[in-house]
């Protein structure tokens, strides 16, 4: 499947470090893009309440991992709710949520994220993509869009992924991003029956 973890959607390891106080990167983001990033590939713009259908498309798709706050059963209310979440990631000391979408119709396709990471100017990457939209290069392209934003024009020094071993998918579409592969972490990711080593991929300034 196509999508790829941020291992700070498990939200209670981040709020260790919120509560302590001692979370570097708390604020890095403070505004969406504006203008909202954009080309002939791919748009990343602030969720919209009309892109119910995108949220209906990934609940019911199975091979999205459930996290808590992601809706464990559609309806127009729970997807409402979940936007709202990705509003509040940005409001909040999360970091920033953005809509895939289709540059000629701006139809939201997926999800991608840029969230806190505990070392100062480090970000996790996290996305998915709707069934409908998978294998178009949509993913790839908004990973490149965004990670270049991200360390061209706010305080971040590296973006990190996490992606569990036999993700073919989001490995070829984090290298085709300009990702460079670095390791393994071995039981890091954490699910409700298994635990799942991670694969690291980075992307610096210095990869530009």
């Amino acid at each position: 499947p196509l999508t790829i973890e941020a291992s700070d959607f498990r939200r209670a390891r981040v709020g260790t470090y919120l509560d302590a106080g001692a979370f570097p990167n708390k604020g890095i983001f403070r505004a969406y893009p504006e203008p909202a990033l954009r080309n002939t590939q791919v748009a990343l713009r602030k969720w919209s309440e009309g892109d119910l259908d995108c949220v209906r498309q990934a609940t019911t798709d199975v091979t999205i991992p459930q996290r808590p706050t992601f809706p464990a059963v559609y309806s127009p209310d729970t997807a409402l709710a979940f936007i709202h979440r990705q509003w509040g990631r940005l409001t909040g000391t999360e970091g920033i949520s953005l809509a895939i979408a289709h540059p000629g119709t701006d139809e939201a396709l997926g999800l991608m994220v840029l969230l806190y990471r505990e070392e100062k100017g480090v970000v996790g990457i996290g996305y998915w993509i709707v069934p409908n939209a998978r294998r178009q290069g949509f993913a790839s392209a908004a990973a490149e869009l965004l990670s270049r934003w991200a360390l061209t024009e706010v305080s971040v020094s590296r973006v990190e992924a996490h992606v569990q071993p036999g993700n073919d998918a989001s490995e070829h579409t984090l290298i085709a991003a300009g990702f460079r592969p670095e390791g393994l972490l071995r039981s890091y990711l954490g699910y409700a029956a298994h635990r799942s080593d991670a694969l690291v991929f980075s992307r610096i300034q210095a990869d530009l």
